[in-house]
């Protein structure tokens, strides 16, 4: 009895230790790449090709639109200016970047591709023309950009009392702006996939209820892939060569593995907070927490639905407003997580220097670097 008794005290305490391990979480200093004004309102940031993508909009509170790019160590590379607002920031493929906001000139949303070539930014803007407006760039399928209009089709003949959700997508290739067919209500955010458009559909403002829905653009054919009443989805990603997603929701405080195909969920993995941000890196998913300024890494080879590990971002409220999205260096692993908490000088004082982009602990990056690739 004593050795049975033994025996079971020791398998608690491995297991006991073992959870520990998985679910660590480390506190370490959190290097400032650049402070954002104050009043910086979007959450812009990429990283590509061992190039650090940020987007800033304001400069002491007044509209001021910089592109900059860094290198994997936080070091400036270029900077340019920008003839539109930097509202979002995606990845376009070959080095380049898109870039989609507003011209407070002529006040029409404006798009531009940039990349680095011999240690310089160069970029084209084009404007779309009066009819279409750009909430986000989707992806860029047969050579046409996909982008979305939140506020719907202005052409659109379809009858007003029939209730239909609007035309809120449509194509690009310049200034022109094409709708398809296809009605997908209040459109958050999105990707492709083999072809086919993925978008995350709100069901309303306020509401919790979403969608994913896989658009065909050569058809304007419609499919749900799955909806929840209660899931708030806000993100989402593909997982390499496979026809599952990575999604979260601001409402749930966990992150899901989504088959596109059967519109099941594969996995879920528990968060510490509520996930605002997340990246595919090799078979891991790394995960900000706004709320919590924490960053998780989760296997996505694993059975677990805790973190492998995870670190938090070791600075006060006044120095760093919450993690508002995350982004890493392919290639180094390095983590870099950005605060943007728009403040209101009418409203409050203001004097907190708590909008910033900050690069985690080289420690972190290693461990991901070993981890997961």
């Amino acid at each position: 009895m004593k050795r049975t008794t033994m025996m079971l005290r020791i398998s608690f305490l491995n297991s006991f230790f073992a959870a520990l391990i998985v679910t660590s979480t480390w506190a370490n200093a959190a290097e400032t790449v650049t402070l954002l004004d104050r009043g910086e309102p979007y959450d812009s940031m990429v990283a590509d090709g061992d190039v650090l993508w940020i987007g800033q909009s304001r400069l002491q509170f007044n509209a001021n639109y910089r592109l900059e790019a860094y290198q994997p160590n936080g070091t400036l590379i270029d900077r340019v200016t920008l003839s539109h607002s930097l509202n979002s920031m995606k990845v376009a493929g070959n080095g380049s970047i898109i870039i989609t906001g507003i011209s407070p000139e002529s006040r029409l949303t404006q798009y531009t591709l940039a990349r680095l070539e011999n240690g310089k930014i160069k970029k084209t803007t084009n404007e779309i023309a009066l009819g279409g407006f750009i909430t986000f760039w989707v992806s860029t399928v047969n050579g046409r950009h996909f982008f979305t209009d939140m506020g719907g089709n202005p052409n659109d003949t379809s009858d007003p009392a029939a209730g239909l959700p609007a035309q809120t997508i449509f194509s690009s290739t310049g200034t022109d702006s094409k709708y398809l067919a296809a009605r997908v209500r209040m459109p958050v955010s999105g990707t492709s996939l083999n072809g086919k458009l993925l978008l995350v559909s709100s069901e309303g403002m306020g509401q919790d209820a979403s969608s994913i829905v896989e658009v065909d653009p050569k058809t304007s054919a419609t499919r749900v892939i799955t909806k929840s009443k209660a899931a708030k989805y806000r993100g989402i990603a593909v997982l390499p060569g496979t026809s599952q997603i990575v999604t979260s929701a601001l409402s749930e405080s966990k992150v899901r593995v989504i088959d596109t195909v059967s519109g099941e969920t594969r996995h879920e993995f528990k968060t510490k907070g509520y996930p605002r941000s997340f990246v595919i890196t090799g078979h891991c998913v790394v995960v900000g927490n706004d709320e919590s300024n924490v960053v998780e890494v989760f296997d996505l080879n694993g059975e677990a639905s805790l973190p492998m590990f995870a670190d938090e971002i070791n600075m006060g409220a006044d120095e760093f407003s919450g993690i508002k999205s995350i982004v890493i260096d392919d290639k180094t692993s390095t983590v870099f997580a950005r605060a943007a908490n728009a403040c209101n000088p009418i409203l409050e004082p203001c004097d907190k220097e708590n909008n910033r982009v900050v690069k985690l602990d080289q420690s972190f990056s290693d461990r991901i670097q070993s981890s997961c690739k």
